[in-house]
């Protein structure tokens, strides 16, 4: 193979470069190529010296005379014949000036007035050949694929100026494919090298997950309802294998001799594929290390007694198995979910993970660990930042909020008010999850044949159903606990929650989500209109709004001090939950009259649902018009239920005024517990759809006095709106306030 390499500009102007010893024309290109340049004529004039004012910035492409293979014990890149290379030269626009600008991957580098970048580089195809995870050049990036490789050399101009084609020629000679530590110490200082590509990175961590528990009666069971043996503030700690696949760049800068920076970069305007696996232990026995049992020891007051239940009944270890693996796959999706939400943090650059390196430091377990990180494999560096390894320092790393208990395992018990233990409920039901958020269900049969994809006792739950059951149980539970009858700790919160995946999201549908952020005070700047305008379409995203409501808020609900509350008050609620969600100059906007014209809903209510259409205008749309009776239909509802249940609530509260020794056996009380629970059956039964969605979270928030604890998270390609305020007081709540 020859030993030097020509490159010859336009007007045939030739340098001959010999390769360093330690460059990556030697160490790993089977065969060298000469190179013609194409364009920029300047390029190898002998005579300019780097600073001359004739340089501007230049950018030429660079022609293989022959085809070029890289590797070292097989091919692992390919390089075509023809116009599949680049040289540049990045001349400093001002004092501010960058590297990178615009930097597609969002953090330029800063050039001084005084220095300059030589660049060289080259566009390859990853060999279709090889194995997953194979390949010393391969960087995860996938077989098949499209990846470029770029040397930026730093070049100071004083005291010296170096000629412009010394400067080519060092930059070329020193070439560096980054692929062993041997390589990262080769580059000169000030030097950068980027690697771009689609393909895969990996990385192995342990999520710590807290578990927000979320305790829901089922209005199909009798009362008395039994003490609830549950817990909060309890975590689930797994392990988690996370791959990211989409377009990314790794990036090295030398920082001086010994300093090197290493981050991984996601493409701005682009988003990862994740897919996470939770790997604790699926066995076929309950115990600390499976996920069942895990589970029982973050949200059971008594895990020890659940277990012996469980182990007691005797399930079968298929049972058993299959538990696990709904959880471990409900913790999959939420690993998924968290990271999806980290990556798109919009106060964070588009880099996953930044280290910074200390050459000179670095253990034998060190150089491994990097050395995998070049392959595309961080495993080495996330999986025990506990324990750091020598010489490597971690600046950034998307997991570190999943790995500090910053994101949660929703966990929902539906039934479980009814039951007292998660092991009878977990015995008398299924146990699935929701593929959209993660959220792990837990819930007695007759509820979850409603919205389980499958008729075994494991599967998966169908979003659109279970969001309409658990609003259901929702109502069915605040009421329970309204009369004080739910056995639940008041630190235990009962949520209600709106979530929603979707594939291509549109301006109004980021617009319609941001509202219900806005309207739980959880945006604290811009506006739902300005953020939806920038960008004309925003890709895969997922939305998730909840709120939760202790004891006390639950009494606020339905009772002012001991007196039921009326019906106007729910209807003001929902007039303002409708406002927080049409716009001003919408279609639909003659949906607002009724939110600012009481005198108008007045009148809706004298007429009746058959005629309301004459009082809006003529010309209103026959499709508006059946918005706003849809609108009046739900929210004349959801006020009548909620006063008819605050009628019976204050009733069970009045005759305990009354009789403060009665117990569960005196027959008065036991008729009110009995005509409460057939009430709530009713109610549940005739639920409407629009309270699974955000109208009635907002309705319901909006009666609490905007008190109940909220969280709300809408996350997507280029896109991270999240926000959390816990429960307030109930003191003086009310709509309105």
């Amino acid at each position: 193979m020859p030993t030097t390499i020509k490159i010859t500009d336009q007007l045939s102007n030739t340098i001959d470069i010999t390769p360093n010893s330690d460059s990556a024309l030697l160490k790993y290109f089977k065969n060298l190529s000469d190179l013609s340049i194409s364009g920029a004529a300047i390029a190898l004039h002998k005579g300019l010296k780097l600073d001359d004012p004739a340089i501007t910035s230049i950018n030429s492409g660079l022609t293989f005379a022959e085809p070029v293979d890289l590797g070292t014990s097989q091919v692992d890149l390919k390089i075509g014949a023809g116009l599949n290379g680049f040289l540049g030269v990045s001349k400093p626009g001002g004092a501010n000036s960058k590297l990178f600008d615009p930097d597609p991957y969002e953090d330029p580098i800063p050039v001084p007035p005084d220095n300059r970048y030589v660049s060289f580089g080259f566009t390859s195809t990853v060999s279709a050949n090889l194995a997953t995870g194979s390949g010393d050049l391969k960087f995860g990036f996938a077989a098949g694929a499209t990846a470029s490789v770029t040397n930026y050399r730093l070049f100071a101009t004083k005291p010296t100026t170096p000629a412009l084609v010394d400067a080519v020629a060092a930059t070329v000679a020193g070439f560096v494919i980054p692929a062993d530590i041997e390589d990262l110490q080769a580059l000169p200082v000030g030097a950068v090298v980027t690697l771009n590509g689609t393909g895969s990175l990996r990385f192995t961590a342990s999520a710590n997950l807290l578990a927000a528990v979320n305790p829901l009666a089922s209005a199909s069971l009798p009362a008395p309802l039994p003490a609830v043996a549950l817990k909060g503030g309890g975590s689930i700690n797994v392990g988690a294998n996370v791959q990211l696949t989409g377009e990314y760049q790794i990036r090295l800068c030398k920082l001086s001799a010994e300093r090197l920076r290493l981050a991984y970069y996601r493409k701005s305007g682009t988003s990862f594929g994740i897919k996470a696996t939770a790997s604790a232990g699926i066995s076929g026995s309950i115990g600390d290390t499976d996920v069942l049992g895990k589970l029982l020891s973050a949200v059971s007051s008594d895990p020890k007694a659940d277990s012996d239940e469980l182990k007691r009944v005797g399930l079968s270890s298929d049972q058993i198995g299959g538990i696990n693996e709904a959880i471990k796959n409900s913790i999959s999706r939420t690993v998924e979910v968290a990271v999806t939400a980290e990556l798109a943090r919009s106060d964070q650059h588009t880099a996953a993970f930044v280290y910074d390196v200390d050459l000179n430091s670095l253990s034998a377990e060190s150089r491994r660990a990097i050395h995998l990180a070049l392959d595309g494999d961080l495993s080495g560096l996330t999986v025990d930042p506990s324990v750091p390894l020598p010489g490597i320092r971690a600046v950034r790393d998307v997991f570190t909020n999943v790995r500090e208990g910053k994101h949660s395992l929703v966990v929902n018990l539906l039934g479980i008010v009814n039951y007292g233990w998660i092991s009878k409920l977990v015995l008398a039901g299924k146990t699935v999850y929701d593929p959209a958020t993660g959220q792990l269900v837990i819930s007695d049969t007759a509820t979850a044949s409603r919205f389980s994809t499958t008729t075994l006792d494991i599967g998966v739950a169908d979003s659109e159903k279970l969001r309409h059951v658990m609003a259901e149980n929702f109502l069915v539970t605040v009421a329970y606990r309204g009369a004080r009858a739910a056995g639940l700790q008041p630190s235990l919160a009962t949520s209600h929650s709106f979530f929603a995946l979707n594939e291509h999201t549109s301006q109004e549908t980021v617009r319609d989500e941001l509202d219900v952020v806005f309207a739980l005070s959880l945006m604290e700047t811009g506006s739902p209109t300005e953020i939806a305008m920038t960008a004309p379409e925003f890709g895969r995203t997922l939305f998730y709004a909840m709120t939760s409501y202790d004891n006390a808020l639950c009494v606020s609900l339905f009772l002012d001090g001991n007196q039921p509350r009326p019906v106007e008050f729910y209807e003001d609620a929902g007039l303002q939950a409708l406002a927080c969600l049409v716009h001003k100059g919408d279609f639909d906007q003659a949906r607002l009259l009724p939110t600012s014209d009481r005198k108008l809903w007045q009148q809706m209510k004298e007429l009746g649902q058959p005629t309301i259409h004459t009082l809006f205008p003529p010309d209103t749309p026959m499709p508006v018009l059946g918005a706003i009776v849809s609108d009046y239909s739900v929210i004349r509802w959801w006020s009548d239920s909620m006063h008819s249940t605050a009628e019976k609530l204050a009733g069970v509260n009045a005759f305990l005024a009354t009789h403060p020794t009665a117990d569960d056996e005196n027959n008065d009380f036991k008729r009110l517990r009995v005509d409460l629970a057939d009430h709530l059956r009713s109610v549940a039964a005739n639920t409407k759809e629009s309270f699974g969605r955000p109208w009635g979270l907002l309705a319901m928030f909006i009666a609490s006095g905007r008190r109940a604890g909220r969280k709300a998270l809408l996350t997507g390609r280029n896109l991270s709106i999240a926000g959390e305020k816990p429960v307030e007081s109930a003191i003086g709540t009310g709509a309105g306030t």
